[in-house]
């Protein structure tokens, strides 16, 4: 009669901590991604940016800190002496007692990418898709972090080492993102600005290397012997070269993508554009901006097109458009606040950004008081400007001009400060 036997990982994986680190590092993804979810629900950069922050930040101190318990266990129950007595190589044993707080949480965090991933589908573009080596990248680097913090496990088995590895795994790696050099992109939790950019090629995967090269040193240094331990110097090396490659890019990482980047627009007066990777949300901008287009389209002078800011403002400045941000303004490819979007259009559209200003004050008050007319900032009296008499006078006498006369002087005005001439206005 013949008797199963049951593979060790699989015996592994089914006891301890691993699975219950895997459950707890998915649900708190999902939380920590439901609770931002309108900050990402938006396109395929977007959510794979708040999945690497969520990853690292949530994911990654969680999987460290379980693993880091994991790895104290053979002390904590005296056994680390019988083990030692045991066939296995002392690396294979230690894969082993690795294996279920390497991989649930991994398993946890690619379950998360998939929900995610999954919602994020009816909100996106019909451009690019989701960037799975990214992804991949961001699970090598949490099950990375787990092996370094099992490792900790074993050489300070201490109650305190997992929440202080989890302290300083949720610590040191922001602390790396933040900082203002290309060392920042080091780290997996480094978030970039466009939603229109896409990864280089070679980013996911090199990233892959450098995490896992870290962590496959620290586990040859750990358990070979002492004259093998010299094996522990190639996936170092692997992981210092992918490292001065990521470095020496810099913010190269990630560069735009023409397809993303390229502008839809409506049939309006002025044309409303936005980018491809927000063309869904073109409609809702356009009756966002009817009021301020309708005033625009009237006016001599007046920017003919209303832009998506993409990182080019000075150059639709320079032709014939103003620029407008999305940050504040929408959620799931709707306009939460279209009354404050218009209106942030229309600072944009009478206050280009002139160097060398004379009288940069009045330049101001006429600024602000045009854009109030063109399209009222929302908000509680008192408004902007109460303490400037200039745009106080500059906006009543505004209102109180004849439609003929005002256009006239509107026309004149942007004319003036299109050319960043602002000195040129008349007075009012």
């Amino acid at each position: 009669m013949s008797r199963t036997t049951t593979h060790p990982l699989r015996a592994e994986l089914r006891r301890g901590v691993g699975l219950p680190a895997g459950a707890a590092t998915l649900a708190a993804l999902l939380f920590a991604m439901y609770d931002r979810a309108d900050g990402w629900l938006t396109g395929w950069t977007d959510t794979t940016d708040m999945l690497r922050s969520a990853g690292v930040i949530v994911g990654a101190p969680l999987a460290a800190a379980a693993a880091c318990w994991q790895g104290g266990r053979e002390r904590r129950r005296g056994t680390e002496e019988l083990l030692a007595t045991v066939s296995r190589a002392r690396l294979r044993r230690t894969l082993l007692a690795a294996a279920p707080t390497v991989l649930w949480p991994v398993v946890g965090y690619l379950l998360t990418a998939a929900v995610c991933l999954a919602a994020t589908w009816q909100y996106a573009s019909d451009v690019g898709g989701p960037y799975a080596s990214m992804l991949a990248a961001d699970a090598t680097a949490i099950g990375s972090l787990a092996a370094l913090g099992f490792l900790v496990g074993r050489l300070v088995p201490w109650r305190l080492a997992p929440p202080l590895v989890a302290l300083a795994v949720f610590s040191v790696d922001p602390y790396i993102a933040n900082q203002d050099s290309p060392i920042a992109w080091l780290s997996p939790g480094k978030e970039h600005v466009y939603a229109w950019d896409r990864p280089v090629w070679w980013f996911g995967p090199v990233s892959m290397v450098w995490m896992a090269g870290l962590a496959a040193a620290a586990l040859l240094a750990y358990t070979t012997r002492r004259r093998a331990r010299a094996l522990a110097l190639a996936p170092l090396a692997a992981a210092a070269t992918a490292a001065v490659l990521i470095v020496q890019t810099g913010e190269g990482v990630w560069r735009p993508d023409p397809a993303s980047a390229a502008l839809v627009c409506d049939d309006g007066a002025p044309r409303v554009c936005a980018s491809r990777t927000h063309g869904r949300m073109l409609p809702d901008a356009s009756a966002a901006l009817a009021g301020l287009s309708a005033k625009l389209r009237a006016i001599p002078n007046a920017p003919t097109r209303i832009v998506e800011s993409r990182g080019d403002d000075h150059r639709a400045r320079r032709t014939d458009a103003t620029v407008f941000g999305w940050d504040y303004y929408f959620r799931r490819n709707r306009i939460v606040e279209p009354e404050m979007f218009a209106a942030n259009a229309a600072l944009d559209a009478t206050a280009p950004p002139c160097p060398g200003v004379s009288d940069k004050e009045r330049y101001n008050d006429l600024s602000e008081a045009v854009a109030e007319w063109l399209a009222p900032m929302p908000r509680p009296e008192p408004p902007i400007g109460q303490d400037a008499p200039g745009y106080t006078r500059a906006l009543a006498k505004l209102k109180a001009m004849p439609d003929a006369e005002r256009t006239r002087w509107l026309g004149s005005y942007f004319a003036a400060v299109r050319s960043c001439h602002p000195e040129r206005v008349t007075a009012l």
